[in-house]
């Protein structure tokens, strides 16, 4: 290879982890060629690539080396289709907004409660979906399309298949329709088993625990969850194939049907009716089966400890193949004209498929019940610990109950995806109605009525609270101006001007001040936007109580009395299923777009997937693993120093590597923070993982046993964290620090002086004056820069120092 590229691995090694926009290697080294020194095409380390040695700024002593794991959320446009699984995503995020179990039994106890509810939740989630593909296909193509004299094929072409000869029987139509239902479950496995082997298998360290993990990041079984995802992945997809047999055969296992339909003395007949019933009691045992089997304990198993088997002496991996066998057979045995004898379709009157109507409804049920289960459990706990413990009570997101909310965005969000899905069907295929009352009607469960109707007022809530959060933004400018841009600047003598405004002398003074304080109150909006999605997500609680009272009520009330709202949600719900997909697409061709919306998603894809095994893939599960290795490869076995310099959500990821790193191998690591989401976002909604006492230790491990978690001693911690009042996504961490900007030539110093003893420093951004000569004032930073800044060079001289003690 042509140049030069420093492979030492002693000394010093600052590295970089790069946030939510995917920052290239190029970019992150500021060097127009680079090599990959470790790692592969997804996330991988690289070093720069110099001309020759002697023009390398990478020594033996010293060398600058990226991580870019961009690979693992970026890349093809086709992966916006995750974001149609958001349902399955905010499902998994639950669980890791839980409460901490504590050290007391009842805590304990009510986080495994609360664990087992969530994994029955996931999987009602998933059968929301089957069930919808189900609806759409099986009943609406196989069962209700082709009547007699009422055949769906003269206004839907592409389905004239369905009036072939060899379909002239309900369950031959069925059996065909089935393919696609079966598809997706399909589908959905294979992504799961694709994305887990290439974006989250990595193998972790062993380390034996060196004292009793008091948080959960500081065990690395967090991150070795091959067996339990196997687990839970096998279960959802065993039930959703066993849901599609299920419903191939419910046609011919009813009261009238069944053994009881086939005529004496008819043995064939007999025999195919009895091997109906004898597979579809199968699919039931099989649903039965996944139910306990996510109900189960399977705790990740420590590295090491034999939990890393490739899964194949596990008796529950064969469930999704037995499942698919039982459908399969299912639709071989409803292929025969004696079966369909007893349920042989006559007349022009259109009904659903069997059951299907009643299991929509027990699945809502339960989901509520799952959810109030949840929420009941979360505010005893509280309530408990409150009296056991006042003074240990955080503040965390949404008054500590962002689990069940979570859960009920998750419901609400596949339950408006399945309606707008069978809607929109029923429209292409004629008009969807509760009961045949037209030439062209195809029944459609009632309940999709009421999600489509919800669609409604959840749009205009959103709306509503939009512009309220925009209010409240723009109305914290004059606050910003008058209490944190003022003391900020204090040679500019903006109080004056605000006490003459109508001076001349003054007009530039305070249009460069207001322009300031516009910028810092935008960079609140995540502070604010956290107060309205609570705001928000009460009100969609109580759009939810009155729909389900309401359908208790009167079922048919929404048709009968509203089916505006049914048409207008319809299109909502479509609208938003396009919009998913559009913002998707942008985030992965947009750098720009990505910063903006793509901090949401990485904060959904960073936790495991605990809960929701068909979630979107986690990028923390390969990220972090990579890091520890590294590191230790850097610090230990080489002899060597690591200063981890983490941007934006790649702080994140350092302080979940910090937390697993042994005591040897951070004795030897430094951290850099810098535009950091840690206490604005991951403290207040999971704070049992990265809440203000987990971040504390996170510090207080770089300095070792025995740790030292006062005040005081932050000063010692080789951890400092840069942040701007512009930064929108980064904060301070662990305490807000004051900082001036004195101007002149001293303004890059003083505008963190006082801040060198603690973890924290408060960097004043932008520059109020113009430079000498230019007629533009300095751009406003906000989230990006930081390295460039001079603060970023100071703080790196600083963790050496502090490291080297």
């Amino acid at each position: 290879m042509a140049g030069y590229v420093n492979r030492d691995c002693g000394g010093w090694t600052e590295l970089r982890v790069h946030g939510v926009s995917g920052t290239p290697p190029e970019r992150m080294l500021a060097h127009p060629h680079v090599t990959r020194v470790a790692g592969d095409a997804e996330a991988g380390f690289y070093r720069r690539q110099w001309e020759a040695k002697q023009t390398s700024a990478d020594t033996a002593d010293e060398r600058l080396e990226a991580y870019s794991w961009g690979g693992l959320t970026a890349g093809s446009g086709q992966r916006a289709l995750w974001l149609l699984l958001t349902p399955f995503l905010l499902v998994n995020v639950a669980f890791f907004a839980l409460p901490h179990a504590g050290v007391d039994d009842g805590g304990r106890g009510a986080r495994r409660w609360a664990e087992v509810l969530l994994r029955l939740f996931a999987l009602s989630i998933t059968l929301t979906l089957v069930m919808a593909v189900v609806l759409v296909s099986m009943d609406f193509f196989g069962w209700q399309c082709v009547r007699p004299a009422r055949d769906c094929t003269d206004r839907v072409p592409w389905l004239s298949f369905l009036t072939w000869p060899w379909l002239d029987l309900p369950g031959r139509r069925i059996g065909v329709t089935a393919v696609l239902p079966l598809a997706v479950v399909g589908l959905l496995w294979w992504l799961a088993n694709k994305t887990w082997r290439e974006l989250e298998t990595a193998t972790v360290p062993h380390a034996p625990p060196e004292e009793r993990d008091r948080t959960p990041l500081e065990d690395r079984r967090m991150w070795n969850g091959a067996s339990q995802v196997r687990q839970l992945r096998s279960a959802h997809v065993a039930a959703g194939f066993a849901l599609v047999g299920a419903f191939l055969l419910a046609p011919f296992a009813g009261q009238d049907r069944g053994l009881r339909a086939v005529r004496p003395g008819a043995t064939l007949e007999f025999a195919w009716a009895g091997a109906a019933m004898v597979l579809f009691g199968l699919a039931l045992i099989l649903l039965g089966l996944t139910v306990v089997l996510v109900c189960l304990r399977n705790d990740r198993p420590r590295p090491g400890a034999g939990g890393e088997h490739d899964g194949r002496r596990d008796l529950y991996t064969h469930l999704p193949w037995l499942a698919l066998v039982v459908s399969v057979l299912a639709a071989v045995v409803v292929w025969q004209p004696g079966v369909n004898a007893p349920v042989r379709v006559t007349g022009n009157a259109r009904t659903q498929l069997p059951w299907l109507a009643g299991a929509v409804e027990v699945l809502a049920a339960a989901q509520v019940v799952l959810l109030l289960a949840v929420l009941v459990l979360l505010l005893v706990r509280r309530a408990w610990t409150r009296r056991a413990s006042p003074e240990a009570e955080q503040s965390p997101a949404w008054s500590g109950l962002a689990t069940p909310a979570l859960m009920m965005f998750a419901v609400v969000l596949a339950g408006a995806f399945a309606a707008g899905l069978a809607l929109a069907v029923a429209h292409v295929l004629g008009k969807p109605a509760p009961t045949d009352r037209s030439a062209d009607a195809f029944v459609v469960p009632l309940v999709y009525f009421w999600g489509a109707a919800m669609a409604v007022p959840v749009t205009a809530t959103v709306l509503l609270l939009a512009g309220v959060m925009v209010w409240l933004v723009r109305r914290t400018a004059d606050t910003m101006l008058r209490d944190h841009v003022v003391p900020a600047y204090p040679t500019e003598k903006i109080a004056d001007a605000l006490r003459t405004p109508d001076d001349p002398q003054h007009a530039e003074t305070l249009r460069r001040a207001r322009h300031i304080a516009a910028a810092w109150s935008r960079a609140t909006a995540s502070d604010v936007g956290e107060r309205v999605s609570g705001g928000f997500a009460v009100l969609v609680a109580a759009l939810t109580a009155a729909g389900v009272v309401g359908y208790l009520v009167d079922r048919s009330w929404v048709y009968t009395h509203a089916r505006w709202a049914v048409n207008i949600g319809d299109l909502l719900v479509g609208g938003f299923a396009a919009g998913l997909l559009y913002v998707g697409r942008q985030a992965y061709r947009n750098p720009r777009f990505r910063r903006t919306v793509g901090v949401l998603w990485d904060v959904g894809t960073f936790w495991p997937r605990a809960t929701h095994p068909l979630a979107p893939p986690c990028y923390a599960e390969r990220a972090v693993p990579d890091l520890t290795r590294r590191i230790r490869y850097l610090g230990c076995t080489c002899g060597g120093r690591v200063v981890l310099s983490c941007h934006s959500q790649g702080t994140v990821i350092g302080a979940a590597v910090v937390m697993q790193l042994s005591y040897a191998e951070s004795a030897r690591v430094a951290l850099l923070t810098y535009g950091s989401p840690l206490r604005r976002i991951y403290a207040r909604f999971f704070p049992a993982y990265l809440g203000p006492a987990a971040l504390s230790r996170t510090g207080a491990f770089l300095v070792g046993a025995p740790l030292d978690l006062t005040d005081s001693a932050r000063a010692r911690w080789p951890w400092r964290n840069l942040y701007r009042p512009s930064d929108p996504i980064g904060g301070w961490i662990l305490r807000d620090v004051t900082a001036v900007d004195m101007g002149g030539d001293q303004g890059a110093t003083a505008g963190i002086a006082g801040a060198t003893q603690d973890v924290d420093r408060r960097i004043i951004d932008p520059v109020f004056a113009r430079p000498v000569g230019d007629n533009s004032y300095p751009a406003t930073l906000g989230h990006s820069g930081y390295a460039d800044d001079r603060a970023y060079g100071e703080c790196l001289e600083l963790l050496r120092e502090l490291r080297q003690r």
